[in-house]
Formats: structure tokens, C-alpha cells, sequence
């Protein structure tokens, strides 16, 4: 009887000594939102371990549905705020949140604004004695030890605050998350030649912009997601046609905060999914009706008079912008065109305002 318990201790033992098996816990959901706050950004990232961080919180106007937003989704603490760069369709709705939430650390870039929404913003945070921290490239922030959260790019003495902006990647296990802020072709050259870009979800540089997301990026990040977030009927153009084109020939479905509203990415670091708050958007286009047979012409009694040749109409080839060349050229113009300004191709490959 005393061997027999002895025995029952040791496989008791044992077994507690077993390692758990890594399937048998399912992992936690993380959720991504991309908020529709029109014209600018704003995005929560909320973490498998239940911590949140804000992405910029949009213009000003967008304050109050940015804080309801965050409240719909538990919200309680924002344990991170990144404003990627001072302009004020990204921190415009940051006021109203900080008023909202306590929170535990604030990211800026650095990049010194001497606009009131940016000043109002830093008053705030030194009242509310939360954490300030300039970002630098490569630090990394301890959101949730599941995932590496990593500044890959900040730059606090950049010649403009859209090239300071900065770029983050979120990586949870198979499924990574890269937002660009505003960042610029230069900055994305710069990325690609340095690290690994290639990311899941891609939010695109500067709401879709011919300024960002050249086709050689985007080439190297080859996003399976791709999320546009701007206003409705904007002045600047945005997004830019050859962009959609772009991460259209590398197979990203591409979601629009105006036409989806709110999205979604959830991921357990193996799947992902996606989801809009608009539900299906898409039309579905009429069939063609059948041509109708046209009567056979009768002969003409007369002879015809020979029209006059009409004066081809003049062609525009000087513009002030891309904005103002995309009127008159949807598609932009090649190299040899006579409204090409090398000024306007800003990637450089022959093509300008494509």
C-alpha cells in the first residue's frame, strides 16, 4: 500500500511538471479601431491584456465623438496617447479626450507648433502631471508584453510636421499593424531601406496622398488591409486614384472611413478579421440594356454640304498643383507631356501627380 502512494505522489508530480499546452488557452482578441473622425485620424489600439492607446485623436470638431467613441468600447484609462505630429486634424480632438480619461503616458513627437490647439494640448498635459515622453526611433512601448509596440521612425527636428511624424509598428505574433501618420515618401524610402516594413494593416501616410504610399513601399509592405482615413468631398484631393491603384495590384482590400465609418481589424496574433460600422456598402451596378437596332439610314435626297473642320479646343499644360492638374488630368501626366513640372512627380518615376 505504501509503494502504491508513493507511485500516485510521483505521477502527481510529474504531471504538475508537464508544460500547458500553448492550443489549450485560446489567445486574447486585440482590437484595432480606425475611427471616422473625417478629415484626419484617430485610432485605438486596445491590447489582448485589456490596456488601451489612443493614435491621434482627430480635429477639433471630432472631440466629442472620439471620447464617445472610446466610452462605447470600456474605455475607462488610456494608459497610452500618441499624438504622431502636432498638425490639427490629428490633435485637434486630443483636448477633449484628455479631459475625459485620465491617462498614464503621452508620446509627442517633439516637432515644436506654434498653433493655439498645440499649445492648449501641452498646457493640458503639464496640468493633468501626465508623463511626457519625445518619441525616439526604435523605442519600444510597454503596452502589453504580448505584443512589441516600436517606434519605428521620429524625427523632433524635421523640416515640416508631416515629416516628423511619428510612424508606428504593433506586432502581435503573426499579424503586425504599421501606422504612418503623415509621413512622406522620403520617410518611407528611408523605412524600407532600414527595417522590415512588411505589416498586415497598413493606415496609409497622409489620408491617402500622393505626398505618401509610393508604389515601391507599398510594394514592400504588401498589406493583406489597407485603411484610408479622410473626410468626405475634402479640397486636397485625397485619396489619390494611382494610390488606390497601387494597393489594388498588390491585393489589399482597402477600407475608407467615409465610406465604412468605424473599422475594426480584431486578431489573435494568428487570424484577422475586419469590420465597418457602415455594414456592406456595395452597389451593385445595373446590367446593360440591349442595344436598340438602329433604322437603316435613307438616301439623302441632296448632296451633303461639308461640315467646317471645328478649331480643336486649347489645352491647359500650366498648373499651380497636382490638385489643379488632376481637373484637367485625372490620371496625372508622363514625362514629355507638355503640363509635366518635375516638381510635381515627388517620387521621381516619370509620372507626375499620378
Amino acid at each position: 500500500m505504501k509503494k502504491i502512494t508513493t507511485l500516485l505522489m510521483a505521477i502527481v508530480l510529474t504531471i504538475s511538471l508537464l508544460p500547458v499546452s500553448t492550443d489549450a488557452a485560446a489567445a486574447k482578441d486585440m482590437k484595432v479601431h480606425f475611427i471616422d473622425v473625417g478629415q484626419g485620424d484617430a485610432i485605438l489600439v486596445q491590447a489582448p491584456n485589456g490596456k488601451n492607446m489612443l493614435v491621434d485623436g482627430g480635429p477639433k470638431a471630432a472631440g466629442s465623438k472620439v471620447v464617445s467613441f472610446l466610452k462605447s468600447k470600456g474605455v475607462k484609462r488610456l494608459d497610452y496617447v500618441v499624438a504622431t505630429h502636432p498638425d490639427a486634424d490629428h490633435i485637434g480632438g486630443l483636448e477633449a479626450v484628455l479631459n475625459a480619461f485620465p491617462v498614464t503616458n503621452f508620446i509627442d513627437s517633439g516637432h515644436p507648433h506654434t498653433t493655439q490647439t498645440y499649445y492648449n494640448m501641452l498646457a493640458l498635459i503639464d496640468k493633468k502631471n501626465i508623463k511626457f515622453t519625445i518619441a525616439k526611433e526604435l523605442d519600444k512601448l510597454a503596452l502589453d508584453p504580448q505584443l512589441i509596440t516600436r517606434v519605428l521612425y521620429a524625427d523632433e527636428s524635421a523640416k515640416d510636421s508631416n515629416a516628423a511624424s511619428i510612424v508606428l509598428k504593433i506586432t502581435y505574433n503573426k499579424v503586425s499593424f504599421l501606422l504612418m501618420g503623415d509621413a512622406d515618401i522620403t520617410t518611407e524610402n528611408y523605412l524600407k531601406s532600414k527595417y522590415d516594413v512588411k505589416a498586415t494593416v497598413l493606415k496609409n501616410g497622409h489620408h491617402g496622398s500622393d505626398t505618401s504610399s509610393s508604389a515601391a513601399f507599398i510594394s514592400a509592405v504588401k498589406p493583406s488591409v489597407a485603411i484610408l482615413s479622410y473626410g468626405k468631398n475634402n479640397s486636397y484631393g485625397h485619396p489619390n486614384l494611382a494610390v488606390e491603384a497601387r494597393l489594388k495590384n498588390v491585393g489589399a482590400k482597402t477600407y475608407k472611413t467615409p465610406i465604412h465609418c468605424n473599422i475594426t481589424v480584431t486578431t489573435n496574433g494568428t487570424k484577422h478579421s475586419v469590420s465597418n460600422s457602415c455594414g456592406n456598402v456595395s452597389v451593385a451596378k445595373p446590367a446593360p440594356s440591349k442595344p436598340v437596332a438602329k433604322p437603316a439610314p435613307s438616301k439623302p435626297t441632296q448632296k451633303p454640304v461639308a461640315k467646317p473642320k471645328p478649331t480643336p479646343p486649347k489645352v491647359q499644360t500650366g498648373f499651380k498643383n497636382c490638385t489643379e492638374l488632376r481637373k484637367v488630368y485625372p490620371s496625372g501626366v508622363a514625362k514629355g507631356h507638355p503640363a509635366y513640372q518635375s516638381k510635381m512627380d515627388r517620387d521621381k518615376d516619370g509620372w507626375a501627380c499620378e
